[in-house]
């Protein structure tokens, strides 16, 4: 080998080394902006404060300062945020769908039996606790396990007036003869073949249970749905609509969804009464958000 050779070769084996390096270097770089995006994600989110599986979900816990999240995870992984409570002020609802699932007080400002069905972490409860305390409410869970959470970590307890019930709503509604002014549908599961792909079980979509709860209705009472976007949405809103004699959809922020609130009312409340009944309720309540701002989201008809 000439000196030249010898020489390119050192020097070719040096360009091999010294990309190797770089290439390594780059990839720790890589490496470590993951984990510290996944680190920073994580301090968002909160840390894991408890994790369990019940019979229906697997459920995880998080809490960042005063503020606890409940999330179902899915078998991905992905992480379905259900609710979430500030231990400081409860009754505050942190999430837009929540402030809109009380679109109901824009047409009934006065109710006293209320019936809540899915549980979560109770920020529903722990609104109407602060804002209509004269309201009695029940709610339906049909995962002993929530009910168990809801109770050791987002500070919701049985009151006189605040009964929780361990239940399927479906057989729920088939047994009781209780009527309540407003029933608040909120009962997801893990997403399965008998549930839609949002996790909603298929019996409580039809229209046949949509004419079975209005007889659990008082006079001119609502059902209040909460529905996640997914590919068969709009033939749940025409179902409804053709179950209820007054509906209103309400477009959530973000294309998040929609809040329905089904009506026993014979009348249908124009764009403008609903605006003058949002402006009274804030005046009235003061709950950090506007219902005179929902009034604006519901949709034409």
């Amino acid at each position: 080998m000439t000196l030249f050779e010898r020489f390119g070769a050192n020097l070719s084996t040096n360009l091999v080394r010294r990309s190797a390096v770089v290439i390594f270097a780059m990839t720790v770089c890589l490496l470590a902006q993951a984990i510290v995006s996944v680190q920073a994600a994580d301090r968002d989110a909160g840390i894991i404060e408890h994790e369990v599986q019940s019979a229906f979900s697997h459920i995880r816990i998080r809490r960042s300062g005063t503020t606890r999240t409940l999330i179902f995870v899915r078998d991905n992984g992905e992480e379905a945020f259900e609710s979430q409570v500030n231990l400081k002020s409860p009754h505050v609802l942190r999430f837009s769908y929540l402030q809109h699932m009380f679109a109901n007080y824009l047409l009934q400002p006065k109710q006293s039996k209320v019936l809540i069905v899915g549980l979560g972490g109770g920020s529903m409860v722990h609104f109407l606790r602060k804002y209509d305390p004269d309201v009695t409410v029940d709610a339906v869970e049909i995962d002993p396990v929530v009910v168990q959470l809801a109770e050791r970590y987002f500070g919701l307890k049985p009151q006189k007036n605040v009964k929780l019930m361990v239940a399927d709503g479906f057989d729920y509604f088939a047994k009781t003869e209780v009527k309540y002014d407003t029933i608040y549908m909120d009962a997801f599961l893990k997403p399965s073949a008998d549930t839609d792909e949002t996790g909603v079980p298929l019996k409580l979509r039809t229209i046949e249970f949509y004419k079975q709860i209005q007889s659990r209705l008082t006079d001119g009472g609502n059902v209040v749905f909460n529905i996640n976007p997914h590919a068969e949405m709009n033939d749940d809103l025409k179902t409804i609509a053709e179950a209820f004699p007054q509906t209103y959809v309400f477009s959530l922020p973000n294309s998040e969804g929609v809040v329905v609130v089904g009506s026993l009312l014979p009348d249908r409340r124009e764009a403008a009464a609903l605006k003058k009944a949002g402006h009274e309720m804030d005046e009235r309540f003061r709950a950090g958000f506007s219902f005179e701002t929902i009034a604006s989201h519901v949709r034409k008809q």
